[in-house]
């Protein structure tokens, strides 16, 4: 049997997929209330960062960052602003 906190992850992950394949926001925002909930009960949703549009390149949910002007990222990571709470 599978831990729950995981099957909550992987549901989370599953919600957000969905959103992009379907290009909906609404489905990202669902998904990250359901982890600020899960956080505020001391749960662990999970790594969220790339369904998150990044504030700095413009990289939409789903979407690796890329290196802009002065705002270079390594391959496979992301800009700090995306990851931060509230991004």
């Amino acid at each position: 049997m599978t831990d729950p906190s995981e099957r909550a992850r992987r549901a989370l992950r599953r919600i957000h997929e969905a959103a992009v394949r379907h290009r909906d926001l609404e489905l990202h925002r669902a998904a990250e209330e359901i982890a600020r909930s899960a956080q505020a009960r001391e749960l662990d949703p999970g790594p969220v960062e790339s369904y998150r549009p990044c504030p700095v390149c413009g990289a939409e949910p789903g979407q690796l960052c890329i290196n802009i002007p002065g705002r270079p990222v390594a391959p496979g990571e992301m800009h700090p602003e995306r990851t931060k709470e509230g991004a």
